[in-house]
């Protein structure tokens, strides 16, 4: 937890303000992973576009440690961007290194349950469902850690 709490500082000095903050839940890992990961979302307030952006999550990334060996692999932070402020098609940046909203997050309980505790009123382009009600249409619970 604390790696998440030096995350937050480096995001707020890099990135831009965080206006709301998820709880934190303990899942299952997913792919070649074997260990167990924390997850949680940020709503920052930023002035960087898409691509400056992730490049920004991805230097904090390094600067905490991670280094990408397998994808799905164990690691020590991730930090995606799952969402935009703007809806509409879902667009990609610079030849697809870059999908928003996250292509997987409907699917996906740990990123959903997180980003609806952050972005509930937000609409997704694909659905036109708030994140609110796309969560309670597919039943996703997670216990937040104390």
């Amino acid at each position: 937890m604390a790696l998440i709490g030096a995350a937050h500082q480096l995001i707020e000095k890099k990135i831009g303000i965080i206006e709301a903050n998820a709880p934190m839940y303990a899942t299952p890992p997913m792919g070649a992973a074997d260990q167990p990961f924390l997850n949680t979302a940020v709503r920052v307030a930023t002035d960087l576009q898409p691509i400056p952006l992730l490049r920004a999550l991805l230097a904090i990334e390094t600067e905490l440690g991670r280094v990408r060996r397998e994808r799905w692999g164990n690691r020590r932070i991730d930090c995606d961007i799952l969402l935009w402020e703007e809806c509409g098609a879902t667009r990609s940046h610079e030849d697809q290194e870059l999908v928003v909203p996250h292509p997987a997050l409907l699917d996906r309980d740990f990123a959903l349950v997180p980003a609806a505790a952050v972005a509930g009123d937000w609409l997704h382009p694909m659905t036109g469902r708030k994140l609110a009600e796309e969560l309670k249409a597919r039943g996703y619970r997670l216990a937040a850690l104390s």
